[in-house]
Parts: structure tokens; C-alpha cells; sequence
């Protein structure tokens, strides 16, 4: 049986250059989030209300999929964990008003319903990065649909991300810390990293 390793970390984190990092380092396959064939999430950024449900259930869909095919004996890095689908994101959408409580109920029932078929991760690797680290990741990258987003939303998914990893408890945990670990600029500590999670696994 492959293993799976998957990745948690707010938007802009840094977590698929980690997840490249890893990947390269212990030879697994790596699967990216479905960002720039996703047909929801430009309309998400400028309109959350209307297309919030419709983003989620995508993105869900998608990633039920990629972790069932890595089952198949594939030792595989996903540079996002499923669970941030509905306890951060959908949750999130939720609680600001952006997706109805009708909406919220049906996405959880479903994904409720998923989890169930799904085994547990090997490990989870966290990004562990505050709001200002965020911004400037952000910034760096340049998505003109993220760079127009307020900071109270990056703020409130922070807020998120602390509450849920401190109650995760489905696999281990290895943490990055985002404010002093940048493997784009220092290169030579994704070898430390991908060391660390060999040791691990």
C-alpha cells in the first residue's frame, strides 16, 4: 500500500512548493490542486455568495478522486488535505454568510459521506503561517484574483487553521514554520525537511 503524504496551510502558504520539495526528495508521485481548471474559482473571488457552494463541491469532487487513485499503491504528496475542504473553507463560507446553512448542510453530507471510503494519511505536513507572512507569499506570486481579496478573509481562515490543527488527530503531524523556513529563498533546507519526513514515515 502507497504511502500518502498531504499537505495543510493557509492560501499562499507555501505549500506545493514543500509538496514539490518532499516529492522530489522521496521520489512519490505529487498531485496539485485543481486551481487553474477549476471553472468556479475567478467568479469565487469576485462574487463568494453566489458561487461559494459550487467552488467547494468542485474542489471536493476532485480531490475524492485524486486520493482514491493514490490508494491504488502509489506513494503519493498532495500539497492539500481534503479536511481543510469543509473545516476551513466551506466552514468559513458559512460562518461569513457566503453560503447558506442549507448549502453548508448538503456540502457536509456529502462530504461526511466521502471521508467514510477514504483511509487516513500517512502524514500530515502543516504550514505554519501567520497573516503577514501570507500577504507577502501572495504578493510574490502575483494572482490578481487573490491580491484583491481583503485581509479580514485571510485573517479569519488563520483563525481557522489554528482551532482545527490543534484538534487534528488523524495522522501525524510535521510542522514548517512559514515566518523562518522559505524554501524558495533557502533552497537548501527542503533536504532538511524532506529528511525529517523520511525519518518519519
Amino acid at each position: 500500500m502507497g504511502k500518502i503524504i498531504v499537505l495543510a496551510g493557509n492560501v499562499g502558504a507555501g505549500k506545493s512548493t514543500v509538496a514539490s520539495a518532499i516529492a522530489e526528495g522521496l521520489g512519490f508521485n505529487i498531485h496539485f490542486e485543481s486551481v487553474s481548471d477549476n471553472p468556479f474559482l475567478e467568479d469565487f473571488y469576485y462574487d463568494q455568495k453566489r458561487w461559494s457552494y459550487h467552488l467547494q463541491t468542485y474542489f471536493l469532487y476532485h480531490r475524492y478522486c485524486s486520493l482514491k487513485e493514490a490508494e491504488k499503491n502509489k506513494d503519493t504528496v498532495f500539497d492539500r488535505s481534503i479536511y481543510e475542504d469543509k473545516e476551513i473553507f466551506a466552514r468559513n463560507l458559512f460562518e461569513t454568510g457566503k453560503m447558506s446553512e442549507r448549502e453548508f448542510d448538503a456540502y457536509a453530507t456529502m462530504f461526511d459521506s466521502m471521508i467514510k471510503y477514504l483511509r487516513k494519511p500517512d502524514l500530515l505536513v502543516y504550514i505554519d503561517a501567520d497573516v503577514d507572512t501570507i500577504l507577502a507569499r501572495i504578493r510574490r506570486r502575483g494572482r490578481q484574483m487573490e491580491t484583491a481579496v481583503p485581509i479580514a478573509y485571510w485573517e479569519q481562515l488563520d483563525k481557522l487553521y489554528t482551532s482545527w490543527i490543534r484538534e487534528y488527530d488523524l495522522s501525524p503531524i510535521y510542522t514548517v514554520d512559514a515566518r523562518t523556513v522559505d524554501i524558495v529563498i533557502n533552497p537548501e533546507k527542503a533536504e532538511k525537511i524532506t529528511k525529517e519526513i523520511k525519518n518519519l514515515l
